[in-house]
């Protein structure tokens, strides 16, 4: 639950671009250069092309996110 509470405005900031971007590109906007890209991005992010970096167990702790074995999920508590 804190998760969400803590991520809560990242989630409304990224729907409000979001939105600013398809009225940009919807409305003409942009270039036809930046037209291309932001329809490429939204394709891949779409259709799940877009490549990311592998994440692993050191980058999660580094963000807060704790990473526990498969074993040992019932020793952690969250709350």
């Amino acid at each position: 639950m804190r998760a969400y509470v803590a991520m809560l405005p990242r989630l409304d900031a990224e729907e409000q671009l979001a939105a600013v971007q398809a009225a940009a590109l919807g409305g003409g906007h942009l270039s036809k250069q930046d037209t291309m890209k932001a329809l490429s991005r939204l394709e891949k992010r779409a259709f799940g092309t877009d490549k990311k970096a592998p994440v692993n167990p050191a980058m999660l702790a580094a963000m807060g996110i704790a990473v526990v074995e498969a074993g040992q999920a019932s020793k952690v508590n969250d709350g």
